[in-house]
């Protein structure tokens, strides 16, 4: 029975997989004409960003939002989608764009998150940092992006991926910066530093090979999910898994959602605040003619206006 159970998991799992690659076939173009008619709207994904869900927003310190607001296009692709039938749909690549901006020389910046799944059992999402070219320095991570660089290319040039890192200078340093700064301090662009747990392509192939092998069903194998194992101590920013999913499968799809929803609000405060305004002119016109002093004294309000 248990095996029979197992069976029908995995099917069901290869269903949702071949629905989520079939969907993303089908709206592809039209998210594509959405992004034309964007560029029309200049402060669309700045809007969208003030009404992100608590996974985004949470994220977000107060250095972060001059920077963000000049981001003017957001792209989510299911990269390693080759047709509706094949290829890797839970795969992204996320791609920010910005208009000139003090912070960075790069008005596009791309970041790839690649599924894998370990051979005991984890799986999600696994990325690399990636190199901005800063204007006067990093002033919104503090440099801690530039040290998950620095560390990522010394990796590659010693070929030491999982491997013991510890002995490594890069290693050291970035391990001491991240021990010295509180974790609700980080800032948002730090996620593009994170990079996950260490599982190379070739494990990840040779996990999914063995797990679509096997149907059995397994007590001690279903349990051992249940623990996400920790993070290398050198992660950056341990929430990108968390934030890649938020702005690919909530944000992205509901951009339209998000901005209507803030300028619907927008506009009936804005008329609310001027029916105050009104009625308060006509209270200050009545009550001058006993007190001219007192009416002189009270403050004007203002219109909000969105940046």
């Amino acid at each position: 029975m248990y095996d029979t159970l197992a069976r029908i998991e995995k099917q069901l799992a290869a269903i949702e997989l071949d629905y989520l690659r079939k969907t993303y076939i089908a709206t592809r173009p039209r998210f594509l004409d959405r992004a034309t008619a964007i560029q029309a709207i200049p402060d669309f994904w700045s809007t969208v960003i003030d009404e992100a869900p608590a996974e985004i927003d949470q994220r977000i310190q107060p250095r972060d939002v001059p920077a963000l607001s000049c981001l003017t296009d957001l792209d989510v692709e299911r990269f390693e989608v080759k047709d509706a039938d094949n290829g890797e749909p839970r795969s992204i690549r996320l791609t920010l764009t910005f208009k000139p901006n003090e912070w960075f020389f790069d008005n596009k910046i791309e970041k790839k998150f690649y599924w894998r799944m370990s051979h005991d059992g984890w799986s999600g999402l696994v990325s690399e940092p990636v190199t901005v070219r800063w204007k006067n320095r990093d002033r919104l991570t503090d440099g801690l992006l530039d040290l998950a660089v620095n560390l990522w290319k010394k990796e590659l040039d010693l070929e030491t991926q999982g491997c013991d890192l510890e002995s490594i200078e890069e290693y050291q340093t970035l391990v001491e910066r991240i021990q010295r700064t509180p974790q609700d301090a980080i800032s948002f662009f730090a996620f593009l530093g994170f990079r996950g747990h260490r599982v190379s392509a070739e494990e990840s192939a040779a996990a999914m090979e063995k797990a679509q092998s096997t149907v059995k069903f397994s007590r001690e194998t279903e349990g051992s999910n249940e623990e996400t194992p920790s993070l290398p101590d050198s992660e950056i920013y341990p929430h990108g898994e968390e934030v890649a999913v938020a702005l690919s499968e909530d944000l992205y799809p509901g951009g339209t959602h998000y901005f209507t929803t803030a300028k619907e609000r927008d506009t009936k405060v804005s008329d609310e605040e001027l029916v105050s305004d009104s009625n308060d002119s006509d209270n200050s016109e009545e009550s001058n003619t006993f007190n001219n002093q007192e009416r002189e004294r009270r403050p004007n309000k203002k219109t909000k206006i969105h940046a």
